[in-house]
Parts: structure tokens; C-alpha cells; sequence
């Protein structure tokens, strides 16, 4: 492009994104908050431009995402949220801390089911809608990490335990309008023809990753046993 340096783009494939990784190792940049800050809102929207090959405007997703979950684990530790409970609940959740790289994906790998599943791959190939699930799920971290900022401010740990657990609630509900959100704008749904395509996909989600986190605390228990 004569006016932004972009290179001419192809369909993105899983090489392409191995390549540009290693290219944009580097974590924190300017380039960092303004997609976050633009992720908000249009979270779709940038996912759908990224694929379409406006790659220089929009950090990479893999990098947005691992910036997100690093801060996500030390604003949690910072806050108390998970190390306030019995003896037997912060054994857990020291437990479950030391495999915390693998459950922030669970939600990774429902969102790329739930979109391969209900919209399919003819317009949008597999590394394409990992593309959109990682976008979407930077944003999911964002929200969590502004759930947290009020305990970080307080300061009270008696606060913790009722914050923790209506979370359980509002936070999911929260997920899905971003999922939602970001469904409807990369596949640029038309709501009055195509509410029930976003509603499957949403009900998909729902139920794929209850699965997998049964199965992970399954797992989780098998490997304490």
C-alpha cells in the first residue's frame, strides 16, 4: 500500500501466523493498547480486518492475548482473588495456578468450535476463525481485568469470597455479549435474517466449554489422586 507500507496479503494459513509470531516477539508496544483500546468495541471488526490482510494497523493476536492473560495473573495474585478461602481451597487454587496457561485456553478452543461448527469453513478457513476466538477472548481478559480493579482499590479481603462468586454469573453473561458481538461483526450477520445462526453459535459455545472444563477438572483431579 502506497499510503501505510502494508504488503500485498494472501489468505492467511497457519505458516503465516507461525512466521509473524516470531517476527513480533516483542510484547509490550503502543501498538498493544490501541488494539486493545479499538477491541472493545469493534472486536469483530478487527478480527475480520486482520484476516483481510491489514495486518500492519492491529498487534498481532497471539501477542495481544498473551499481554492480556500475563497481566490477568498478576492483577489476581495482586488481588487476593484466588488465595482467599480454606486451607483446602488454596491448596486447589495453587494447584490450579500452576496449569492456569492451559485453562485460559479452554474458552480459546470453544469459541474456534462453536464458529467452525455453526458458520463453517467455506468463507473463513480454521487459522482465520482462530483468529477472531484469540481477538475475542483478549477482550473476554480485559473485562476480568476490570472486574478486578475494584478489589485492588478497596483492599478488603473480606470482599473477596461474595466478589468471586457473583462473578461466577455477571462475567459469563458478560462473555457472551462480547462473543456475540464479535460473531455479528466478522461475519457481518444480519440480525433480522440470521438471529438464530448467532444464538446457536452462542448456544454451542455454552455448552462446548462446560465440557471442556468438566473434562479439565476431571483432569485436574485424576492428576491430584
Amino acid at each position: 500500500c502506497s499510503q501505510c507500507g502494508q504488503k500485498a496479503a494472501q489468505r492467511l494459513q497457519l505458516g503465516d501466523l507461525r512466521r509473524e509470531t516470531w517476527e513480533k516477539w516483542r510484547l509490550f508496544e503502543l501498538s498493544v493498547a490501541r488494539t486493545a483500546g479499538r477491541l472493545l468495541l469493534r472486536p469483530g471488526t478487527v478480527a475480520r480486518e486482520y484476516v483481510a490482510g491489514a495486518r500492519v494497523r492491529h498487534v498481532h493476536p497471539l501477542k495481544l492475548l498473551l499481554v492480556c492473560v500475563a497481566v490477568l495473573l498478576l492483577v489476581l495474585n495482586a488481588s487476593g482473588f484466588l488465595q482467599v478461602g480454606g486451607a483446602q481451597y488454596r491448596d486447589a487454587m495453587a494447584m490450579m495456578q500452576r496449569y492456569a496457561n492451559w485453562s485460559f485456553t479452554l474458552g480459546f478452543f470453544a469459541v474456534v468450535a462453536s464458529t467452525v461448527l455453526v458458520f463453517g469453513r467455506r468463507r473463513y478457513n480454521l487459522v482465520e476463525h482462530m483468529v477472531l476466538a484469540t481477538y475475542a477472548y483478549a477482550v473476554i481478559i480485559l473485562l476480568n481485568l476490570a472486574n478486578q480493579l475494584p478489589l485492588l482499590a478497596l483492599r478488603d479481603p473480606a470482599l473477596v469470597l461474595p466478589w468471586r462468586e457473583a462473578a461466577k454469573w455477571y462475567m459469563y453473561a458478560a462473555k457472551a455479549v462480547v462473543l456475540a458481538v464479535a460473531f455479528r461483526q466478522f461475519f457481518e450477520l444480519d440480525l433480522r435474517r440470521e438471529w438464530w445462526r448467532l444464538a446457536l453459535a452462542l448456544v454451542v459455545f455454552v455448552a462446548i466449554d462446560w465440557l471442556l472444563r468438566r473434562a479439565y477438572a476431571h483432569l485436574i483431579v485424576a492428576i491430584v489422586l
